[in-house]
């Protein structure tokens, strides 16, 4: 058997083995474990040859378990091949450039680069690799480029699999999605982030629902990004709870009484338990009005129809109890309203709603009033005021997310992982980028506000 000479190529590995480096997670020093040398084939003309390279690998006491080791990465040694990543581009040329077949670009490695071990299926997958990362990251230069500052995220489930959604919802584009299997983890959440920061994606604002897995994700990946909480769910949560309050009301009508058997004695006289029937069913069919937000949208147009304001006020008047909910309602929409422009209305009006006793006093409001009381959740939900833009809601990936699994119910075809990916690619790319792209704009302080009002 005829050997095949092999030269080695030395690197120098002072610098990918110190004694302490930074973490790529965290960014906290950490100590040297241990140091591993690391082989990859180099094409060359004299013969065959591989590059050795010393690299210390390290343990961070900061970042979880799972997480806490990582190892340098020399140039040209950043993914764990086989080859050299200058190696992959030169065979690579070969396929692009001089428009050589796959088999033929591997018998010019095996000729004239010396690399005894590539094979053609090789290079073909180097082809399809290739052309995913330059679409994929001539997609991200194209976000890069039109990002508004603003990252909205959200995830939806089905089928036993997850899709995380991260979308620019001032410009209305998605930025990049990640499919898993089962529900995320803190680690696959840390590592979608890492992604988009690692692309360029340094959001001012990031607007999530109120799950757990990205608070403290976001503070390590984006030490300088605000975390905002989607008022739309922390509002819906609220309604949902005070659903209590509601019944605890509907429940405080009187009940008409429990007919005896038997035929009645007295006909055609009008009875009195039917009028309380009647009542109890005008106050029931209001459980949803209740909770709905008056006033005018965007547009103009009343958010409620003439019919609606007369069943919701006669609903009122029958129940006098439900006047107290429904201001309540009315506050918290005004607190998060449009008209809520700076961080002191908004705590203002804030403080309004929690020194009302008749707030206090009735059941079921508690909770929405202690959540109203933390000032950590309500600083995060009105991290919008400190610009005059933002979007404080989550809705623009959750109808991202609602159109996929739409699509899914009606093409079982999308269900496989295959077809999955290549349709979570083709939504990517089927909006184009805006021409003139949207930013974000701070909100100045309240004292400039006055001079330019004065100056005006």
């Amino acid at each position: 058997m005829k050997t095949i000479p092999i030269h080695t190529k030395k690197i120098n590995s002072l610098p990918y083995a110190p004694d302490v480096a930074c973490c790529p997670r965290c960014g906290c020093p950490a100590q040297r474990n241990e140091v591993r040398l690391l082989n990859r084939w180099a094409a060359n003309l004299d013969g065959a040859t591989k590059e050795c390279v010393l690299v210390g690998c390290y343990i961070c006491r900061r970042c979880p378990p799972g997480d806490c080791w990582f190892r340098l990465q020399p140039p040209g040694f950043e993914e764990r091949r086989q080859y050299t990543t200058a190696t992959r581009l030169a065979v690579l040329s070969l396929v692009i450039k001089h428009k050589m077949s796959f088999e033929g670009a591997a018998a010019v490695g095996h000729s004239l680069l010396h690399l005894p071990e590539l094979a053609a299926t090789t290079v073909l997958r180097w082809y399809r690799e290739a052309g995913d990362e330059m679409d994929f990251r001539s997609h991200m230069e194209r976000m890069v480029a039109v990002f508004s500052g603003e990252l909205a995220v959200d995830e939806v489930y089905q089928n036993g699999q997850y899709v995380i959604r991260a979308t620019d919802p001032l410009n209305g584009v998605e930025i990049s999605s990640r499919l898993g299997d089962g529900s995320p983890t803190t680690k696959d959440v840390r590592e979608f982030f890492i992604e988009l920061r690692e692309a360029g994606i340094m959001p001012l604002v990031v607007v999530t629902d109120g799950s757990p897995l990205y608070p403290e994700v976001i503070t390590e990946v984006w030490p300088d990004a605000k975390h905002q909480r989607c008022v739309f769910h922390f509002i819906m949560g609220a309604n949902k709870t005070l659903a209590d309050a509601f019944w605890a009301a509907y429940n405080s009508l009187p009940a008409p009484k429990k007919r005896k058997r038997g035929r009645p004695r007295k006909r055609g006289r009008p009875r009195l338990d039917n009028e309380k029937k009647e009542n109890r069913r005008k106050v029931k069919s209001c459980r949803f009005l209740i909770f709905k937000r008056g006033g005018v949208d965007g547009k103009g147009h009343p958010r409620m129809s003439a019919a609606e304001v007369e069943m919701l006020d006669d609903a009122i008047r029958l129940c006098p109890t439900m006047r107290v909910l429904r201001s309540f309602i009315e506050a918290m929409h005004e607190l998060f309203g449009p008209t809520t422009d700076s961080h002191e209305l908004a705590e203002e009006r804030r403080q309004s709603i929690l020194a009302d006793h008749t707030f206090q006093g009735m059941r079921g409001m508690a909770d929405v009033l202690a959540d109203l009381a933390n000032d950590h959740l309500f600083e995060k939900l009105t991290r919008y005021l400190d610009f005059t833009n933002a979007d404080k809601t989550s809705n623009h990936p959750e109808r991202e997310n609602r159109d996929f699994r739409k699509r899914q119910r009606s093409h079982y075809r999308l269900r496989s992982l295959d077809s999955m990916c290549a349709f979570l690619d083709l939504l990517l790319i089927r909006r184009a980028p805006p021409a003139e792209p949207r930013r974000l704009h701070r909100r100045p302080p309240k004292t400039e506000r006055r001079k330019e009002v004065r100056a005006a």
